[in-house]
């Protein structure tokens, strides 16, 4: 695996006002693997899904790390699209009863020495915060973004009623097909993984609000959480917060 930079990591979650908490997480950092998983299907699916997307990237991403002989030109974007299609696998294969209609959206970042492949699916989103500008990295897959990048009108009965209708996520489909691409990093950057949970109540402004109150990014990631919270958030809330060091 490529030296990844030197970062400070937190991450928070919170049930939101749900019966139970769907959203799963992972940091990985001697893997340079951090991940946000979102469930859908149910009750039991939404935990389940996410769960074991989660599980199984980071088993593949773990056989990788400990191979002797890694595939020939494989580049890491490669390795996170068929890590995600193996998780796609997995899913579809254990959907039955209760499980029937589980799914989970994904958004991962690899880091890698100056730079972060960044892999997404379904509503899930990265964005980066930097010198106080937050760019969003990852594209929606939902009805509503096809709608608006084919230039259609979203305010429509129909646009309103699937506004939150997904068009990909693993599990959803017979295949599945990430979006995938880098972004270059640098000292003072900050990454931040999200569920829609947190982003529909905290945005871009609100973000460098509290990013600029200082502190660990454990202390940032629970400050955000809470603050989607405390707008009313009902959805389940999750966050990963990645800080670029300075490795000199």
């Amino acid at each position: 695996m490529p030296v990844t930079p030197r970062i400070d990591s937190g991450a928070a979650t919170h049930i939101g006002r749900r019966s139970n908490n769907e959203d799963s997480f992972c940091q990985r950092p001697e893997l340079g693997f951090f991940a946000v998983a979102d469930g859908l299907g149910g009750h039991e699916g939404g935990e389940v899904a996410s769960q074991l997307v989660l599980r199984t990237v980071t088993e593949f991403l773990d056989s990788r790390e400990d191979a002797t002989a890694p595939l020939e030109a494989e580049t890491p974007e490669q390795m996170l699209l068929h890590a995600v299609r193996l998780a796609h696998e997995e899913v579809r294969g254990q959907q039955r009863g209760k499980l029937s209609m589980m799914a989970s959206t994904l958004t991962g970042v690899l880091l890698l020495e100056d730079e972060a492949v960044v892999c997404n699916i379904g509503d899930s989103r990265t964005f980066l915060v930097r010198d106080g500008a937050v760019r969003r990295l990852t594209r929606d897959h939902t009805v509503i973004a096809e709608m608006e990048a084919a230039g259609l009108d979203t305010k429509t009965p129909f646009a309103l009623r699937h506004r939150n209708s997904l068009t990909g996520a693993v599990g959803m489909e017979d295949s599945v097909e990430p979006d995938c691409g880098r972004v270059p990093l640098s000292p003072g950057d900050v990454l931040l993984l999200c569920s829609d949970g947190l982003y529909e109540l905290v945005p871009p402004e609100m973000m460098v609000e509290l990013l600029g109150q200082g502190g660990s990014a454990q202390e940032i990631a629970e400050r955000l959480v809470a603050r989607a919270y405390e707008r009313g958030g009902t959805d389940n809330i999750t966050g990963i917060v990645l800080r670029v060091l300075d490795n000199g």
